[in-house]
C-alpha cells in the first residue's frame, strides 16, 4: 500500500464553494415565504445553515474512513435491507406530501429514505460488481440476482409514487453496469422491461400525468405553459447575462412554487444572470471530471465502481434539475445537488463526497486497467478511466 495522500482538494473545494454559495440562494429565494410563513426570514436559512454544517463535518469525517471497510459482506447487505425496511415503512408511518408518501418526520428533520437509497444502491452496486466470485456477464448467477436486488428497492420508490427518483436510481445503476463487465444484451432487457411499466403510471390520473401533459403543451405553447414553469423561464429570462444582484428576485415574491427547492436554479440565473448559472454548471462539470479521475487513479475496483457511482449521481441530479427549470425536461422533483433547500438530501451528500474523497486518499499513479472489455462498450469505458 502506497503512503496515503491528501483529500483531492480541488474536489473539496468545488463542493464546499456549492454548498456555501446554495446557503446564501437558500436565505435569498425563502426569505419572503419564511417571513409570511414563520414571521423570520431566516427560517429556513437557519436550518439550511445547521444542515450544511453538519454536511461539511459529515464530509470530513468519512473521508477519514477508509473507503475498504464498506466492502465487508455484511455492510452492503444491511444497508439495503434497512433501506428496502424504510421503504417499505412509508405506507405505514410516512408523511403525505403532495399526494406522496416519501418522509419520516423525525423532530425538525423530514427524512427521506430515497436519500439512503442512492447511497447504498451505489455501495451494493461497487460490492457486488468487484467480487470476483460474481460473473457479471452471466444472465442467471450474476446479472439477475443483482436485477433482482434492484427491483427490490426501486418498487416502493415507484409505489409512493416517486416516478422521478426510481428512474434516477435506475439510471445510475445502468451506468455503473454499462461500465462493468455486463453484456449490452443482458442490459437491453430490463430497459425495454421499463418502458411498458412507464407508460401504465404515466396513463394513470395524477400529478405525474399533469407534469408530463404541461411539460409538452409548454413546447407547442410556452406562453400557455404550466404556471410554476413559465415562472421559471420568466426567473431566467430576467436575469440576463450578468442578473439583477443578489437578493433582488422578483419571482420568489410568491410567484414562483418551489422557489428555494426544486425550482432555486431559476432564482439562482434570475440574480446572477447567464453567466451564474454557467459557473455552477461548470463547477459540477469540474466535479464530474475529478470524480473520474480518482475512479481511474483508486486501487481496486470496488474504489473505481464506488467513485464512478457516486460522481455519476451528483452530477446528473444537477444537469436534470436545470433541464427541468429551463423546460428541457417535464418537472421531476428532483433537487439541485448542494443548492437547493433540504437536510436528508444534503446530509447524504456530504456522507457520499467524504468516501470518495477517501478514495482520492488512496489513490496510485498506476494505469488502473479493466479486465474483460467487451468489444462495443471498451471506447466507453477506456474514456471514462482514462481523464487526466
Amino acid at each position: 500500500m502506497n503512503k496515503r495522500q491528501r483529500v483531492d482538494i480541488k474536489l473539496a473545494l468545488s463542493i464546499i464553494f456549492l454548498m456555501l454559495w446554495g446557503m446564501v440562494m437558500v436565505f435569498s429565494a425563502s426569505s419572503m415565504m419564511a417571513n409570511s410563513r414563520f414571521g423570520s426570514m431566516i427560517f429556513f436559512f437557519q436550518r439550511q445553515l445547521l444542515w450544511g454544517f453538519l454536511s461539511i463535518i459529515l464530509m470530513i469525517a468519512f473521508s477519514m474512513i477508509d473507503y475498504k471497510k464498506y466492502r465487508q459482506k455484511q455492510l452492503p447487505l444491511f444497508g439495503i435491507l434497512l433501506t428496502i425496511v424504510l421503504l417499505v415503512g412509508l405506507f405505514v408511518f410516512g408523511v403525505r406530501v403532495n399526494g406522496a408518501k416519501r418522509w419520516y418526520h423525525l423532530f425538525i428533520l423530514n427524512f427521506q429514505p430515497s436519500e439512503l437509497a442512492k447511497l447504498t444502491l451505489i455501495l451494493y452496486f461497487a460490492y457486488y460488481l468487484s467480487s470476483p466470485e460474481r460473473n457479471i456477464k452471466d444472465l442467471k448467477k450474476g446479472f439477475l440476482p443483482l436485477m433482482t436486488v434492484l427491483t427490490l428497492v426501486l418498487l416502493p420508490v415507484v409505489l409512493q409514487p416517486d416516478l422521478s427518483t426510481s428512474l434516477m436510481l435506475a439510471m445510475i445503476a445502468g451506468s455503473m453496469l454499462f461500465v462493468s463487465q455486463a453484456k449490452l444484451r443482458h442490459l437491453a432487457i430490463p430497459a425495454l422491461l421499463t418502458i411498458p411499466g412507464i407508460l401504465f403510471l404515466l396513463n394513470r390520473p395524477g400529478y405525474q400525468l399533469r407534469r408530463i401533459t404541461e411539460w409538452l403543451a409548454g413546447l407547442h405553447d410556452p406562453v400557455n405553459a404550466g404556471y410554476q414553469i413559465k415562472q421559471s423561464l420568466i426567473g431566467l429570462g430576467q436575469g440576463g447575462w450578468f442578473g439583477l444582484g443578489l437578493a433582488q428576485s422578483k419571482q420568489k415574491f410568491f410567484f414562483l412554487p418551489d422557489s428555494h427547492t426544486d425550482f432555486i436554479f431559476s432564482i439562482l440565473g434570475e440574480e446572477f444572470g447567464f453567466l451564474g448559472t454557467t459557473l455552477v454548471l461548470i463547477v459540477f462539470l469540474f466535479i464530474l471530471y475529478r470524480g473520474l479521475y480518482i475512479a481511474r487513479k483508486a486501487p481496486d475496483s470496488f474504489g473505481k465502481f464506488l467513485a464512478i457511482g457516486i460522481t455519476l449521481n451528483v452530477v446528473i441530479y444537477a444537469y436534470i434539475n436545470a433541464g427541468v427549470v429551463s423546460m428541457l425536461f417535464p418537472a421531476t422533483g428532483l433537487p439541485m445537488p448542494f443548492i437547493s433547500y433540504g437536510g436528508s438530501h444534503l446530509l447524504f451528500l456530504g456522507v457520499a463526497t467524504g468516501i470518495i474523497l477517501n478514495i482520492s486518499r488512496h489513490t496510485q499513479p498506476a494505469k488502473a486497467n479493466w479486465e474483460g472489455y467487451t468489444n462495443n462498450q471498451e471506447r466507453f469505458r477506456k474514456t471514462i478511466l482514462t481523464v487526466d
